[in-house]
């Protein structure tokens, strides 16, 4: 039987039995837990589906009963779920993962749970070795970030050499060495918000950024790392009218963090050595051991 079936397709015993024994299980308490659960799950997604999208769930046409040939018991999305969640893609909140729904992957995700996927730096496939996929005005700020400080001076213990400046030798005039660049442990960050501030935009948003780098913005989507880009790992919340809201609304924040790092790099990249000499005398005026 195809994903369209239903009751009414129903047309002999057999198929009649085969379908109340995927169903309705109960032979144990166990199944009859697992069974109850599902109806749960699917009715949770059902009802979030009329509440934030009511017009396209009066006039949805897709199944809303499981496939009958679902493989070990595996509990998978419905077409009218997979409706749901492209809605949710599309309005609310990004699930990067669809694709996989889409090709029937669905052993990749647990439909019980949202997985929160990565937005900021997290992206990187690995984030403490990736940071030459990254644009440039990114990476010069990079010994100015806690972490990218610490994976910086490990890197050069470790080669023995600066691997910063030779980043930076065919852009700048005169790169410079990360013992030039105040370390971010001795920056007083009120004073260096204070001078952001009173520079005005886009400098305003030097520390947003610098937070953005270090995974440290309290924003649950620009602070995960892992999940669908390393083995389906990562943050993941139930589904829940309460947690569909807060991630929406943790999305809208997000996209205006982005937005505003984006357009401080910008800047800095549409003239690299006037503006990051710039950027570097403000940050070293506001090291404790200046």
């Amino acid at each position: 039987m195809n994903a369209n079936t239903s009751v009414l397709m129903i047309t002999t015993v057999e198929q009649a039995v085969d379908l109340l024994h995927q169903c309705l299980n109960l032979s144990t308490l166990s199944n009859a837990v697992e069974y109850l659960e599902q109806r749960e799950l699917r009715y949770q997604l059902l009802f979030l589906y009329s509440h934030f999208f009511p017009q396209q769930y009066a006039q949805s046409e897709a199944a809303v009963h499981p496939r009958l040939d679902e493989e070990d018991g595996l509990l998978q999305y419905t077409e009218r779920e997979i409706e749901f969640l492209q809605l949710v893609h599309r309005d609310l909140f990004p699930l990067n993962y669809l694709d996989y729904l889409l090709e029937e992957q669905v052993y990749f995700i647990e439909p019980r749970s949202i997985l929160v996927t990565p937005l900021g730096m997290g992206q990187l496939e690995d984030y403490e070795m990736s940071y030459c996929d990254l644009a440039l005005g990114d990476r010069i700020l990079f010994p100015m970030s806690t972490i990218g400080r610490e994976n910086l001076e490990n890197w050069q213990n470790h080669l023995g050499e600066d691997c910063y400046s030779e980043w930076f030798d065919g852009e700048l005039s005169s790169p410079p060495t990360m013992a030039e660049i105040a370390h971010p442990r001795s920056i007083d960050l009120k004073k260096l918000r204070l001078m952001c501030f009173q520079a005005k935009k886009p400098l305003c948003y030097l520390p947003l950024t610098l937070r953005l780098l270090d995974l440290n913005t309290r924003n649950i989507w620009l602070d995960e790392e892992g999940g669908w880009l390393q083995g389906m790992e990562g943050t993941t919340l139930d589904w829940s009218k309460e947690n569909v809201i807060y991630l929406h609304r943790e999305y809208l924040k997000a996209q205006r963090i982005l937005d505003a790092a984006g357009s401080f790099i910008n800047w800095l990249e549409t003239d690299l050595n006037t503006n990051f000499q710039f950027v570097l005398r403000l940050w070293n005026q506001c090291s404790t051991h200046h």
